[in-house]
C-alpha cells in the first residue's frame, strides 16, 4: 500500500507540473545535443547557447517567484522592481533565434547544428512565452482595467528592440548597470532618429509582429499550472 501511495502521488505531482517537467525535459535534450557535438568536434563553438539559454530562464524564474511568494510582492515597490528587472531579461528569450545566423560554421552536418541551435532557441522562446503569460496574469490582477493586448504588444516590440540591441549593437541585460549611459545614448538615437535606424525599427517591428501573432497560438498551452 505505501508503494503505491508513493506512485500515486507521483503521479499527481507530475500531472500538476507536466509543463515544467516536459520543459526541463526539452532543455536536457538541447544540453545533450550539444554535449554530443563538442564530443564530435572537440569544439565549443556553441557553449554560448548554454548562456544564452540561462539568460532567457531568468525572466521565467522572476515571474514563478512571484507567483508562488504573493506575500512577498504585496509592496508596490517590491513589485514593481520584480517586474522591471523581468522587462530587462525578458528580450533574451527569443534572442536565442538569432543564433541560426550561425547555422553554416560547420564542425558537424547541417542538420544536426540546426537541431541544436534551433532546440536552445524553442526552449528560450517557451521559457519566455510562460513568462510572459505569467507576468500578463499578475498584471491584470493589479491593473484589472487594463486590457490584455495593451501589455503584451508592447513587451513584444521591447522584445524585438532588445533582440536587435543585443544581436546588432553587441549589448547585452547586463549592460544597464555596466555601461547604461553608452547603452541609453544609443537607444536616443534610436527613438529620436527613426529615419537613420530605419534597419532597428524594421526588425523590432517585424519581430514585434511575430512574437505577438506566435503568442495567441499558445498562450492556451503556457497557462499556469
Amino acid at each position: 500500500m505505501r508503494l503505491k501511495s508513493i506512485i500515486r502521488l507521483m503521479r499527481q505531482r507530475i500531472s500538476r507540473h507536466q509543463q515544467d517537467y516536459t520543459l526541463y525535459a526539452s532543455v536536457l535534450f538541447s544540453l545533450s545535443l550539444l554535449a554530443v557535438r563538442i564530443a564530435h568536434t572537440g569544439s565549443y563553438l556553441r557553449i554560448s547557447l548554454v548562456w544564452n539559454l540561462f539568460l532567457a530562464y531568468i525572466p521565467f524564474a522572476i515571474t514563478r517567484r512571484m507567483e508562488r511568494n504573493p506575500a512577498e510582492i504585496k509592496n508596490r515597490y517590491t513589485w514593481y522592481s520584480y517586474f522591471i528587472v523581468w522587462l530587462l531579461f525578458i528580450p533574451n528569450s527569443p534572442y536565442i533565434l538569432t543564433d541560426l545566423f550561425h547555422l553554416f560554421d560547420g564542425g558537424v552536418p547541417l542538420w544536426f547544428d540546426l537541431f541544436v541551435i534551433f532546440s536552445f532557441a524553442w526552449n528560450g522562446m517557451m521559457l519566455g512565452y510562460i513568462s510572459i503569460r505569467s507576468m500578463e496574469n499578475l498584471w491584470r490582477t493589479r491593473h484589472t482595467r487594463w486590457p490584455a493586448w495593451l501589455f503584451t504588444f508592447p513587451v513584444m516590440l521591447l522584445c524585438g528592440m532588445g533582440v536587435y540591441i543585443g544581436r546588432y549593437l553587441r549589448y547585452n541585460s547586463w549592460d544597464v548597470v555596466k555601461d547604461p549611459l553608452t547603452l541609453l545614448g544609443d537607444m536616443r538615437d534610436i527613438l529620436l532618429h527613426p529615419i537613420e535606424n530605419k534597419s532597428a525599427w524594421a526588425f523590432t517591428i517585424c519581430m514585434g509582429i511575430f512574437l505577438s501573432l506566435m503568442y495567441p497560438l499558445v498562450k492556451v498551452q503556457v497557462g499556469k499550472d
